[in-house]
């Protein structure tokens, strides 16, 4: 897609997993590269979002922690789209094994004018797998500062992605009924139990 960054967030601590999930391979390529492969092959710019950059070196793409780290997948999208030099932005969890470029020309093809474009299947939003419009990094932005004033006094916050997406105009869009999808579209990889499910697939 052209004017379009591919943000990738890869994160996660992998604590269930007890390894690098992001590492670990699928054939013959750690999962993380079927992603960047996936988003080098559809657009323009592609970037990582890590605060353990020392781990995809490898990847030789561009890589950006956290500004506002500890928030979750909330300071992967804010740096994200911070570094992102493109009004649209399509941002992927590392995470989703099964992902596939129909379901990202289809949400484009939407040419929504909404500030976020997510799909949704089985009435789940899947907020990790969508269009974030630059402007978007204002109101996160926002959201973030509020959650480190209120960490500061209290020593925990509450704010989630789903803060953001409830503030902004967002695009819903049910996904289940189109050619492309399958159950396991957007399809998790958190454990040693996943991670045996997806290499049998």
């Amino acid at each position: 897609m052209n004017q379009t960054t591919a943000i990738i967030l890869a994160g996660g601590k992998s604590s269930r997993m007890g390894t690098n999930k992001l590492l670990l391979k699928i054939g013959n390529e750690p999962v993380i590269k079927k992603i960047a492969n996936l988003c080098k092959s559809n657009f323009e710019k592609t970037i990582i979002i890590t605060n353990s950059p020392e781990d995809y070196e490898w990847l030789n793409i561009k890589m950006y922690k956290d500004i506002f780290p500890n928030y979750g997948p909330l300071s992967g999208i804010h740096s994200g789209l911070k570094h992102s030099s493109t009004e649209n932005n399509f941002v992927l969890s590392a995470d989703m094994p099964f992902i596939n470029k129909e379901i990202i020309e289809f949400l484009f093809k939407r040419n929504s004018a909404k500030e976020i474009i997510l799909p949704k299947s089985n009435n789940i939003i899947h907020s990790l797998c969508g269009i974030y419009k630059k402007n978007c990094v204002n109101k996160a932005e926002e959201l973030l500062k509020i959650a480190e004033k209120e960490n500061t006094k209290l020593k925990k916050t509450k704010v989630k992605l789903y803060d953001l997406i409830n503030a902004l105009d967002t695009d819903i869009v049910d996904v289940s009924k189109e050619m492309f999808y399958h159950k396991d579209l957007f399809f998790n990889m958190n454990t040693l139990e996943d991670y045996n499910y997806v290499q049998n697939k």
